[in-house]
């Protein structure tokens, strides 16, 4: 193949709709890694907080205490914007297909629009965003000769943000001090659940046109 008819056949691969649902879908699996390698950097950072609090390094440092719960703070808002963007990045790629659309925004109705976790997880970020950064407390517990050590967060501090109705009804709920750990874990559970179902989806709407795709790129890179 002459290499000029190889860039017409690229330049047509690349405007076609096949390629845009191609780049969409590695789009959102882009995002979904990122959203674990968040999860995963803030259960690093609060096993760091166990374990200094553990060797005592936690209690008897000031500003050691204060290093690691602002990195906490950090990775937790970090977290909260993946888990946002996620679902609302597979939202959009979904608004706009005539085949599983209808199945999607049915999932995300039932599973996240109405459901007070999620809605305050998006408030929450949305006050660490725009407002300020909460209280926090590092709290160890006794109980049946064990320690536990939790990254609380203080009720009263985000009390003024103006939450939404859904979110404010998970937000009454909570306890004067509540367990951030808890909360994330919760989170990622509910989100991975909702791109384990997209990867089915995808799979079974869209195998063909994959398949498709992956022999015409190699027919293009086996003109060069």
């Amino acid at each position: 193949m002459k290499f000029p008819q190889s860039l017409r056949q690229i330049k047509a691969l690349k405007e076609s709709d096949d390629y845009l649902l191609i780049k969409s879908i590695e789009s959102i699996k882009f995002s979904y890694s990122i959203f674990l390698s968040n999860y995963s950097d803030l259960k690093t950072a609060l096993e760091e907080h166990r374990e200094k609090s553990d060797d005592g390094s936690l209690w008897s440092d000031d500003e050691l205490r204060w290093i690691v719960q602002e990195r906490i703070v950090r990775l937790m808002y970090n977290f909260f914007s993946s888990a946002f963007r996620l679902v609302n990045h597979n939202r959009k790629l979904y608004e706009s297909s005539t085949v599983i659309a209808k199945e999607y925004l049915e999932y995300i109705n039932n599973n996240f629009v109405s459901n007070p976790l999620h809605s305050f997880v998006i408030d929450f970020r949305n006050f660490l965003c725009h407002s300020s950064l909460p209280l926090i407390v590092s709290n160890k517990k006794y109980s049946n000769k064990t320690v536990k050590t939790t990254f609380m967060i203080r009720k009263d501090s985000i009390l003024k943000f103006k939450w939404e109705p859904v979110a404010r009804s998970y937000f009454d709920s909570l306890q004067e001090t509540f367990d951030l750990g808890e909360i994330v874990d919760q989170n990622f559970h509910k989100v991975r659940d909702l791109h384990e179902w997209y990867k089915i989806r995808q799979l079974q709407f869209y195998r063909h046109i994959c398949r498709g795709y992956s022999k015409e790129k190699g027919t293009i890179e086996l003109s060069y």
